[in-house]
């Protein structure tokens, strides 16, 4: 594994933390102070490469691999699948604890196989989306192995199309159905293309800068004007699958690329334990919100809800990764916990 990637899925781990954090005071528009929502705007705008980053770290990792099917299908749909019906099995207990007397036994079979199905928490649908992708892999696998950069590059543009999709440009576009090398699946063959054929090097890190600042800046005033113009919250341009998004994440990419070579105990511990960590951290900030709810923030001030917003992060990813690593210690528990 190369130590980039391990301190890239480190920092995405941290930042979908602190996304869902400032998150619901984005969603406190009219309701918190101007310079307060900007500032959840702010955050929220430069944490938006968590789950794009996590996608192109698997498509770096796996589309340059060579093992049978049944290896590739066994191993990784065992890594995600066990600890994810497991978590899901703790977060329908955690939602329907204090209903189950109301339901019969089959009922309650019932609504947790409905739950399944569809997610037993909101977080959890990454996990769908990425199951999805893996079933592709064995086969997109053979064909990004043996495409040449111009083809990646074909395909890659074709994507980028789609991300159009997701915007007011949108209206403008021809009807011609490009849907087929739509979604997160661009992100995964993105991140083998970065990963293989663009050369990083420190004089190029002001323009991996300059993508994510740009990135940042446009998901940031779109979501400013939009909701100021039309009086109501509008985060059109907060989708994972828009322009803006896909360039900061780029330039976010690239960036570990050319930094992010270092490694220790403690790096490469978080990084094994990260998908733990993400499955874990909405129960633990839960229950985080509970026992400081006495406390007195001032929303209104963005100094205050900065520190508010840091704070409960650090502490969530924390106790998140204590968690998981206590878990983990028992050998047989260790595959379903991370």
């Amino acid at each position: 594994m190369k130590n980039y990637i391990s301190n890239l899925r480190n920092i995405a781990t941290f930042a979908v933390i602190l996304l869902h954090v400032a998150a619901p005071f984005v969603l406190q528009f009219n309701k918190i102070s101007f310079a307060s929502w900007q500032l959840a705007n702010l955050l929220d705008s430069m944490l938006r490469f968590g789950v794009p980053v996590f996608v192109m770290i698997s498509g770096a990792v796996l589309l340059d691999r060579h093992e049978p099917l049944s290896t590739f299908l066994s191993k990784r749909l065992k890594r995600v699948v066990l600890p994810f019906l497991f978590w899901s099995l703790v977060y329908f207990i955690f939602v329907y604890a204090g209903s189950f007397q109301k339901f019969s036994t089959l009922q309650l079979l019932q609504t947790l196989m409905n739950k399944l199905l569809k997610g037993t928490y909101y977080h959890l649908w990454y996990v769908y989306m990425i199951l999805g992708i893996y079933l592709f892999v064995p086969i997109i696998r053979k064909w990004a192995q043996n495409s040449t950069k111009q083809e990646l590059q074909y395909f890659l543009f074709l994507w980028a199309i789609t991300l159009l999709i997701n915007t007011n440009v949108a209206k403008y576009l021809p009807s011609i159905e490009v849907l087929y090398f739509s979604k997160y699946l661009g992100y995964f063959v993105l991140g083998h293309y970065l990963d293989k054929h663009v050369t990083t090097s420190r004089p190029r890190n002001n323009l991996y800068i300059m993508f994510f600042a740009f990135g940042v800046a446009l998901t940031f005033l779109s979501a400013s004007y939009l909701s100021v113009k039309e009086n109501h919250l509008n985060i059109t341009y907060y989708n994972y699958l828009s322009p803006n998004v896909c360039l900061l994440s780029i330039g976010i990419f690239l960036l570990g690329k050319s930094l992010l070579h270092g490694s220790n105990a403690l790096s490469i511990n978080l990084d094994k334990h990260s998908y733990g960590i993400y499955l874990v951290h909405v129960l633990v900030l839960h229950y985080i919100y509970r026992s400081t709810a006495h406390l007195s923030i001032n929303k209104n001030s963005p100094l205050s809800l900065f520190i508010y917003i840091i704070g409960i992060s650090v502490v969530t990813y924390v106790i998140s990764y204590a968690v998981i690593r206590l878990l983990a210690v028992n050998k047989r528990l260790r595959p379903f916990i991370t």
